[in-house]
């Protein structure tokens, strides 16, 4: 009996031995004066009388936690670069604590007696991963938008369209720590006023997951985060527009009308835009992309986008990854000049905490765009036929219209401080119409590239309705034990996607290779496509601490993918429909994988790496059965290794290294062996004996900044290389060719994807930023450097095409003050397009790029704002070689007392200069585009801003000119 009361004994103290472990401590780091986190901010736990330690580094809002605490008394040490210390002794009883915001005081600890510091702000800061600005470093207007204020950033340039920083595009933008309009940056940056920004930080943003474990698993997006300033998280501001102007070119003239309202009540953000105009303002974001996917399929090359839509740069592949809709997908976002648009749309976002522990942010976007787009576009293969390269040439005219619903939501809810879930619905509904007449030839060149003999030509017209529904739902349950470090997390992401089309061709095509002329072929088609896919996803992640500094994790994943697609052409004839049965095809592709991974981390005060690898099963099952059955299985069995390193030299300076090999499978589009005959000169088809792609992905950052000086530097250079690559197999026939009952006429081409080897690139990049003290101004220096290799196959050759290129830039942005803000910016890059399987078709050119942006408040109440961009074109084909001249200008005067209205004279292309010519380099030929563009016109526009804060008003907005406000640089050291 008394054992058993002794052994009851023991269980009863063991019990509440570990229950008293199980404690937590959590609490966020923020700057004293304006309460932005502190990110990377050291915290140090010691536990009093034996003196054992914890450390947590505060993650990107700040916060830290502690678990697996006894009770008892501690003390709490916060350190942070350019901050003083702040040591808090407290004491743990039977429940968590939670310490709220914990502010850090700037100073360094060292109090200087009488003295004031007044300078300029510095302009970057190294905290950590993460690179924060200070607005208070870049002068820029009253009215200047976010755009204006980041593009003077160290780094930061509009690249096509698309914002750029450290050499990445920018994939996201949050806004206090939370997504502002789901995932489209434009947005953002267009509506959000640069007065009501504090601080902009740069990172690259982990998973989900990542942030959760720890672990960096290497899916990080290119991030920006906005703080805004206390005095505008409490209030409404916006802006509404509207101009109006005539124009030769369009009936109805040329009109603009934009609007955004923004509400902030604490947490509580809720925003509205809306647009309308015919100037090519499209503000789209990925998920717009049906019709542009959908019109690529009738143009004349793979990668092409609506009406021909060429992109610029080297080492394109047709199609990329996914088959054409990648290629005409990034086509279209980063080309917004192509064609003219006019478009429609209102967004709504909305963005809370509810409870404290519910944050949830939803957006919905609805856009409508009517695109005309004019192409012209001329090729030259890398054959020889008749001892003489091949060319094609093309004319195509196609209009376009989308109509876009999208609903996004991200709902996180902690449901205490070890459980939470995270939750990420995306619903997208699309509707697209177009039509495009094409008339295109291939030719025999002679030594000036210039047509000489026609081969062959093609007539067609081709129109499409498209409709396009996407469900996407994102599920992660989170779950932390009393020791920390140790995890448990359960994903689920399931994708259904549904595509249906309506398709009608009718085109006509002529041999001229032997004459007489041969009619090879008059087309009247009409074919429906219905396509389906599923994607699941689950994945549950472990993580092990071994010892203070050392982790292991072990995860699980199961991805299963379903796709169908069935694909029936009829010949139209008169009065009735028949069947084409060699152009339908019903087709099935199931993909299912099996991983299992380990990985070892190590992180210690200034350096953390991570090593591991997966094994992964994945089997491919494509069925075709019509027109007839073919069945094909695949299996591979891959290990997949990771590596990362990070070493912090110092809060200013760190380096960072990562290494993945992935695998990727075949879309359905490429797998299909359905012909594709929009144009019957450039014939595609699919591949169902196509294999996975084996991709090993490697990159090196380093980032260093100097407070002090307000200099920073970046650099990075990366590279991948990839084995069964899916390139492409070009056919150039040189007598009348039968595929899958489609006549090709000489001198047309057959395209058919196949998997080849030691497809790789590398690119590098680097920037140096300094301050111009005697014209207050800062110079940003940057070089680039790239080269890629992509094979292909050219009537059964092994070709490499290869395209090295070199660049330099240089922007020169004012600091000078609000009144006189100017951009400088000039940038230059030679390419070399180089084949090994014909040398002759070898080629150069030199693009430059220079642009200078004015604003300038000439008189109280008067400003003038003028846009002139140079860009010049050498080394292309005849014709195509261009130098010209975009200048925009207008006059504005401010209205009413407090200003807050202006009337504005606006021109547009003074000089009717305006062109739009871009260059693709591909395994199988080099091709130039040129497409219409917008013209000269006029505008008379309206601006009315609304400011309404509560509280006192932005003291830090107006600084210079005898303005009121607080000194540049706050007064104190290192902000």
């Amino acid at each position: 009996m008394k054992k058993a009361l002794w052994l009851l004994l023991i269980c009863l103290f063991s019990i509440s031995k570990v229950s008293s472990q199980n404690l937590t401590l959590s609490g966020r780091i923020v700057d004293a004066k304006d309460q932005s986190p502190l990110i990377g901010a050291n915290v140090l736990l010691t536990h009093l009388p034996d003196s054992v330690r914890q450390g947590a580094a505060a993650d990107a809002g700040g916060g830290f936690s502690f678990a697996g605490l006894a009770p008892g008394r501690y003390v709490l040490a916060v350190s942070f670069l350019g901050y003083t210390t702040l040591r808090r002794p407290l004491t743990l009883g039977a429940q968590p604590l939670s310490l709220g915001a914990v502010a850090l005081q700037a100073g360094g600890g060292v109090a200087l007696k009488g003295v004031e510091v007044v300078g300029q702000a510095a302009a970057a800061v190294q905290k950590g991963d993460t690179t924060q600005y200070d607005s208070r470093a870049f002068k820029t207007n009253k009215d200047a938008s976010a755009q204006d204020l980041i593009t003077k950033m160290p780094g930061a340039v509009v690249q096509d369209g698309k914002l750029q920083v450290q050499g990445e595009q920018v994939q996201r933008i949050l806004v206090d720590g939370k997504e502002f309009f789901g995932s489209d940056p434009d947005a953002v940056l267009k509506n959000l006023p640069a007065e009501a920004i504090d601080k902009i930080q740069v990172f690259d943003r982990r998973s989900d997951q990542a942030q959760f474990t720890g672990f960096n698993d290497g899916n990080t997006d290119k991030t920006i985060n906005i703080t805004t300033k206390p005095s505008f998280r409490n209030g409404q501001f916006g802006r509404v527009l509207a101009g109006y102007g005539p124009d030769n070119t369009s009936a109805n003239g040329r009109y603009r009308a934009s609007g955004n309202l923004n509400s902030f009540k604490g947490t509580q953000r809720l925003s509205i835009v809306a647009q309308s105009n015919n100037v090519n303002e499209q503000n789209f974001g990925t998920d717009d992309l049906l019709g542009v996917i959908g019109t690529s399929a009738q143009g004349g090359g793979g990668n092409r986008g609506q009406g021909g839509q060429g992109r610029p740069g080297g080492g394109g592949r047709p199609g990329g990854q996914g088959g054409q809709q990648g290629g005409a997908a990034s086509n279209f976002l980063v080309n917004q000049s192509s064609g003219i648009s006019t478009t429609h749309a209102v967004g709504l976002n909305y963005s809370d905490t509810w409870r404290k522990k519910t944050d949830v942010q939803a957006s919905y976007f609805f856009n409508l765009s009517d695109n005309t787009t004019q192409s012209t576009t001329n090729r030259l293969y890398n054959v020889l036929t008749q001892g003489r390269p091949l060319g094609y040439d093309e004319n195509s005219l196609t209009t376009a219209r989308n109509i876009n619903n999208r609903f996004n939501l991200r709902l996180e809810h902690k449901f205490d401080t070890v459980n939470s879930v995270l939750w990420q619905p995306r619903f997208t509904m699309q509707r697209n119409t177009s039509t495009s007449t094409l008339d295109g030839r291939t030719f025999l060149s002679g030594d000036s590239d210039q047509p000489t003999t026609t081969q062959s030509t093609n007539a067609s017209t081709y129109r499409s309705a498209q409709d396009g529904l996407t469900l996407a739902n994102q599920l992660l349950y989170r779950h932390r034990f009393a020791l920390r470090g140790r995890t448990f997390s359960l994903g689920l992401n399931t994708t259904y996607n549904d595509r249906a089309a309506d398709n009608f061709l009718r085109s006509a095509s002529y041999d001229f290779a032997a004459p007489p002329r041969i009619d090879t072929a008059a087309t009247d088609q009409y074919s429906r496509l219905d396509q389906v896919g599923w994607n699941w996803n689950a994945t549950a992640t472990y993580t092990e601490p071994l010892t203070l500094k050392t982790q292991l994790q072990a995860n699980y994943t199961l991805s299963y993918a379903p796709n169908d697609s069935d694909r029936r052409t009829f010949d139209q004839l008169t009065g009735r429909r028949v069947a084409n049965d060699s152009l339908s095809n019903v087709f099935r592709s199931n993909y299912l994988t099996n991983a299992a991974g380990l990985t070892y981390r190590y992180q210690f005060e200034k350096v953390e790496w991570a090593v591991g690898a997966a094994v992964q099963h994945a089997r491919l099952d494509n069925d075709q059965t019509f027109p007839r059955d073919l069945t094909t299985r695949r299996d591979f069995v891959n290990v997949l290794p990771n590596a990362t390193l990070q070493y912090r030299f110092s809060q200013q300076q760190n380096l960072r290294f990562n290494y993945q090999m992935r695998t990727q499978n075949p879309s359905i589009s490429q797998l299909q062996e359905v012909v594709n005959n929009s144009n019957q000169l450039q014939i595609r088809t699919g591949n169902p004996n196509l294999a996975q792609e084996f991709a090993h992905n490697l990159f090196v950052r380093y980032s260093s900044s100097s407070p002090g000086t307000s200099r920073s530097f970046f650099a990075l250079l990366g590279g991948s290389y990839t084995d069964n690559y899916i390139a492409n197999s070009t056919v150039v026939v040189r007598q009348p060719t039968d595929i899958g009952g489609v006549t090709v006429p000489a001198g047309g081409q057959i395209t058919r994807p196949v998997n080849l080897n030691k497809q790789y690139s590398l690119r590098s990049f680097a920037n140096y930023t300094l301050p111009l003290k005697v014209i207050k101004s800062n110079l940003n220096l940057n070089g680039n450097a790239t080269f890629s290799q992509t094979p292909g196959l050219v009537n059964a050759g092994l070709n490499y095409s290869r395209s090295p290129s070199f660049g330099l830039g240089a922007v020169l942005s004012s600091n000078i003050s609000p009144e006189l803000d100017f951009t400088l910016s000039s940038s230059s890059s030679q390419t070399y397009a180089r084949n090994t399987l014909l040398s002759q078709n070898n080629s150069q050119y030199f693009r430059q790029n220079t642009t200078l942006r004015l604003n300038w408040v000439v008189v109280k109440g008067v400003t003038v704002q003028s846009d002139v961009n140079h860009v010049a074109y050498s080394g292309l084909a005849a014709g195509f070689n261009q130098s010209f001249v975009l200048w925009n200008a207008s006059l504005g005067k401010k209205l009413f007392a407090k200003q807050q209205a202006e009337i504005r004279l606006y021109g547009f292309d003074l000089l009717g200069q305006n062109n739009s010519i871009s260059r693709s380099i591909t395994d199988a030929y080099t091709e130039d585009v040129r497409t219409n563009i917008l013209q000269r016109y006029f505008m008379l526009m309206f601006t009315y801003n609304l400011r309404n804060f509560s509280g006192s008003a932005p003291a830090d907005t107006p600084r210079e000119g005898g303005r009121p406000g607080r000194a540049p640089g706050g007064g104190r050291f290192g902000g």
